[in-house]
């Protein structure tokens, strides 16, 4: 005969499991990422985290035109950001590349009322960024500008500043409106003159961005809630980058961000991640090996010391933000050795580069916030002697030359094409990736521009500088994971998304998915 009681107690235990199934399963269901970018595609980072009845943002930055994107997909992509993004209650910050950064302004104006959270580095390198004019573009409204600068633009082909906080008003004379609102490039076309954001218009916005900031130190945690806190690790990429833990009750999930290729003399290696419940990867190289080390610092050296001491002008077209200061911290390097003469003249000709160059150089001269590594502050300078961050007008003497954009396609690089191609006594040196469409990627491959200029020129291209972990860095990466941990790969073409999974299946790997914009994952 059954015992009632017993009969009590069973019920009772099954009905406390069942409890505590529900609530493990209704924990599970409370998290969930959705991708609005770099989800097989490299570029416009942005993934909505939901936690219980919270949003949360990974990044908000531009999309490139590649070969995901069109110039033109990629512009109207970037003019738009979702209500759901709008409502987000914090905004977590990798680090300051646009393609991670780009698209906060326009977040803010369209009523983000968050905080942003971000390493200091990465708060001042983004906002130096958008004090430089990036972003702000992207948003639509009603511009003022001088009508008699328009004038003069429209017989002298020159530019028009465009305005549109109050204080610039009582400084214009005779001040001209657009008739309603619009995107700049639009009121461009519809003026048919070209505009340039106004300097003081960037910097007022971008001190009120600044009030939304919220800076970390690297390994300590963040409580953003009773359940949920976020710890920031090194990722090694530029300086302030960070990988995330957040944990939710006793999960944990891990973002990437962009990781550096541990060659980096600014940054070094990043910090190996603790074990995790869910993984997002980036895998921007898939599974090439970058050329990287120290016989790759060696070629440069060697081939920019033979060039200069063949009488050659030395150009290097670079990114302005970060590369373009990493290679004159190489110069540095090589003139305390005694391999570069201090006699040559060093010019860093672009304004945005040099804007960036200003505030590494700050830092290093302050030892303020650990931006870079012990050796780095030693040297108490990122810049060779005889270093002029200024534009030039004369390319007759033998100098070394850094010009803004990598690809060659925009900026002083654009500028100098025509003048320096043609020439023998030019050794160009290419230290970035480039797109093969771009004029880099067109004269490594057959010596022509797009619009036909022959390069007389010697060209070469060095991937030392690079600031992407390739496959061996990812692995490298992963060390401290269970190999059936969940991964999902961002930040990456369809293309190596499809072979870093295949590879990482092979290694044993068990659960490795690719991502898709708009695709949530539980």
């Amino acid at each position: 005969m059954t015992n009632p009681n017993d009969k009590n107690n069973m019920q009772k235990i099954i009905s406390v499991i069942f409890t505590l199934l529900l609530f493990i399963l209704s924990v599970l269901a409370d998290v969930s990422i959705t991708p609005y970018g770099a989800a097989s595609t490299i570029s416009g980072s942005c993934f909505l985290l939901e936690v219980e009845d919270s949003t949360f943002l990974v990044d908000c930055g531009l999309f490139m035109s590649d070969e995901s994107n069109s110039i033109d997909d990629a512009e109207l992509k970037n003019r738009q950001i979702q209500p759901e993004l709008v409502k987000t209650k914090a905004l977590f910050l990798t680090h300051a590349h646009l393609d991670h950064s780009g698209k906060i302004p326009l977040l803010i104006q369209k009523g983000f009322d968050g905080k942003i959270y971000s390493t200091q580095a990465t708060k001042e390198l983004a906002l130096a960024l958008f004090k430089d004019r990036n972003g702000f573009d992207l948003i639509k409204r009603k511009w003022f500008w001088s009508k008699s600068q328009k004038e003069r633009a429209q017989k002298n082909n020159s530019i028009v500043v465009a305005h549109w906080t109050n204080g610039c008003k009582g400084n214009i004379k005779s001040v001209e409106y657009s008739k309603d609102e619009k995107f700049l490039n639009d009121l461009e076309e519809k003026e048919n003159i070209k505009f340039l954001l106004c300097k003081n218009c960037c910097e007022e916005e971008t001190a009120k961005i600044e009030e939304y900031f919220v800076t970390a130190k690297y390994n300590e945690d963040i409580k953003i809630s009773d359940n949920f806190k976020v710890k920031f690790i090194n990722a090694g990429h530029i300086p302030g980058s960070a990988s995330f833990i957040f944990t939710v009750e006793n999960q944990k999930i891990l973002f990437s961000g962009d990781l550096g290729s541990g060659y980096s003399r600014f940054n070094g290696e990043f910090d190996i991640p603790e074990t995790v419940d869910l993984i997002f990867m980036e895998a921007t190289y898939g599974i090439g090996k970058n050329e990287c080390g120290v016989k790759q610092y060696k070629l440069f050296r060697n081939d920019l010391e033979k060039a200069l001491a063949a009488g050659k002008i030395v150009w290097i077209p670079a990114l302005s933000f970060n590369r373009t200061q990493k290679i004159l911290y190489e110069l540095k390097l090589m003139q305390d050795e005694g391999s570069l003469p201090k006699d040559i003249p060093i010019y860093s000709i672009s304004p945005s580069a040099n804007g960036i160059t200003a505030l590494y150089q700050k830092e290093v001269e302050e030892r303020g916030d650990g931006w870079f590594l012990n050796d780095v502050y030693q040297t108490g300078s990122i810049l060779p002697k005889n270093t002029k961050l200024q534009i030039i007008r004369n390319y007759t003497s033998q100098m070394i030359v850094f010009s803004a954009s990598g690809d060659m396609d925009k900026g002083k690089s654009l500028q100098l094409l025509p003048r320096l191609l043609p020439r023998r006594d030019v050794f160009v040196m290419i230290v970035n990736y480039v797109s093969p469409q771009s004029n880099a990627g067109l004269l490594l491959k057959n010596g022509k521009t797009r619009s036909g200029i022959k390069s007389l020129a010697k060209i070469k291209k060095y991937d030392v500088f690079s600031d992407h972990a390739d496959f061996d860095g990812l692995q490298k990466w992963l060390s401290k994971q269970n190999k059936d941990v969940e991964i999902y790969i961002i930040h990456s073409n369809e293309k190596n998304t499809h072979d870093m999974v295949k590879f990482l299946k092979s290694k044993g790997w068990q659960k490795v998915n690719g991502t898709k914009i708009g695709k949530l994952i539980k």
